[in-house]
């Protein structure tokens, strides 16, 4: 297979979401890793800061798959509410981060729909969708633009949970000219949206543009890491085991997604208890080896 494969940094460093100074020492210390070739990734806001960061990133030889999302110290962004004011806020984070993304030259961007709103959701994914033609226009055309879905009724309550919906949207913007738009099928989330691993793969298997793999655990929900916590395979109560990453990469070779150029994939999951994360990532890659 002939896939780039990557590893998500901030989950592999957890301390490095809300740790800048730890989240610029574990990007220096993940580039020289040669267990993966790409890299998901964000780069932490301030000028001097940002700037460090991206020298880190100019030359490190990864692909880089960006992710925007709610940041440490900031107001969670909310691109589909009803409220002027939170979209014109939502806009310019993610402007804010498009840029950071085209600095460090991104290949791939990835981001989820932020909330639902439960009393207006038709109005929500209205408004979402202007939104989405808005930002899509503002992003190069040779960049991957990836929707990620996850949940509605567990966990993080998004807009785009249901895979039947954020599949039609895909396509709806493919429509509407922006044929690099398409989703991020995560494993973590495919048991909190109510699917299998072999229904949602076949569901997205049109606009698949990037993969995550992990874990969830939705069957204790008194677990600190009950729903969307991104634990390894195998965690005590969770849905999957290393069994099932390696059937979920078979999945994809299945319906072809292994083929496509610049298919990427990449591994989102906290360290193993008692391994560092050099360690637990050799784990990771072992597992994607024997599916081979």
């Amino acid at each position: 297979m002939s896939v780039i494969l990557g590893v998500n940094h901030m989950f592999l460093y957890p301390e490095s979401m809300t740790d800048e100074k730890v989240h610029t020492e574990t990007l220096k210390e993940i580039i020289k890793t040669d267990l993966v070739d790409a890299l998901d990734l964000w780069v932490w806001r301030g000028k001097e800061r940002s700037k460090e960061e991206f020298a880190i990133l100019s030359d490190c030889g990864k692909w880089i798959n960006y992710n925007i999302g709610d940041r440490f110290g900031e107001e969670p962004v909310f691109p589909s509410s009803k409220f002027e004011k939170d979209r014109i806020y939502a806009y310019d984070i993610f402007m804010r981060e498009i840029e950071y993304a085209v600095t460090c030259g991104a290949k791939k961007l990835v981001f989820g729909s932020g909330p639902d709103d439960v009393n207006d959701h038709k109005g929500a994914l209205e408004r979402y969708f202007e939104f989405l033609i808005k930002l899509s226009s503002q992003i190069p055309k040779d960049m991957k633009i990836c929707l990620e879905p996850t949940d509605w009724d567990i966990d993080k309550h998004f807009l785009c949970g249901p895979l039947p919906q954020s599949v039609e949207l895909a396509k709806n913007m493919r429509k509407e000219g922006y044929e690099n738009f398409g989703l991020l099928l995560d494993m973590s989330h495919i048991p909190i949206m109510h699917e299998s691993l072999e229904s949602a793969v076949d569901k997205c298997r049109d606009v698949l543009t990037h993969i995550h793999m992990g874990n969830a655990v939705i069957k204790n929900k008194q677990s600190p890491f009950y729903g969307d916590k991104h634990i390894p395979w195998s965690y005590p109560d969770s849905e999957y085991t290393e069994k099932d990453g390696v059937t979920f990469i078979k999945l994809l070779k299945e319906i072809g997604y292994t083929k496509q150029e610049n298919a990427t994939a990449s591994f989102e999951m906290r360290p193993y208890e008692n391994m560092g994360a050099m360690q637990t990532l050799e784990k990771f890659v072992s597992v994607w080896q024997s599916a081979q």
